[in-house]
């Protein structure tokens, strides 16, 4: 588990004791904070294809919502692409809408990366192939993707 940690480390996310597995969510959930108001505060943590998405996540009063976004190259630990809702702004939180955010949001960057050399690409191809490295990876285990990650890096 120590090169795991060493992983969450370099993005600033964790301690041995931060974070954990959260099976319920199948993501790793780090220790939250309780404001005044009563609402909980975390970030969710998955992996897929050499990629870590991160959510900002808060627990209100009745609903859970996605505060944000934001997807890290896990060789380099760039941030690939964000979207972040104003605060009170958030989307009410799913998987189904993490999954659909990340797919526009990594779609958009590869197909305007081509662009920017010169080739173009199939919008609806191209969010179609990551739509699905993303299904698969969040359906699979996340303890596994991040041992597969960890492995793929040379940890």
């Amino acid at each position: 588990m120590a090169q795991e940690i060493a992983l969450f480390k370099n993005f600033g996310l964790a301690t041995p004791s931060s974070i954990a597995y959260s099976e319920s969510m199948n993501a790793f959930v780090g220790n939250g904070y309780t404001s005044l108001a009563g609402n909980t505060s975390f970030n969710a943590v998955r992996f897929a294809e050499g990629l870590l998405i991160k959510e900002d996540v808060c627990d209100g009063h009745s609903w859970r919502f996605l505060n944000g976004l934001h997807i890290y190259d896990l060789r380099t630990h760039k941030l690939l692409a964000e979207k972040v809702y104003p605060m009170y702004q958030g989307a009410f939180r799913s998987e189904n809408l993490v999954r659909s955010l990340a797919t526009c949001l990594l779609s958009s960057l590869i197909v305007d990366a081509a662009k920017e050399q010169g080739s173009y690409l199939n919008e609806q191809e191209v969010s179609c192939k990551v739509r699905a490295i993303l299904d698969r990876s969040f359906a699979n285990n996340q303890l596994q993707e991040l041992e597969k990650n960890v492995k793929a890096l040379g940890f």
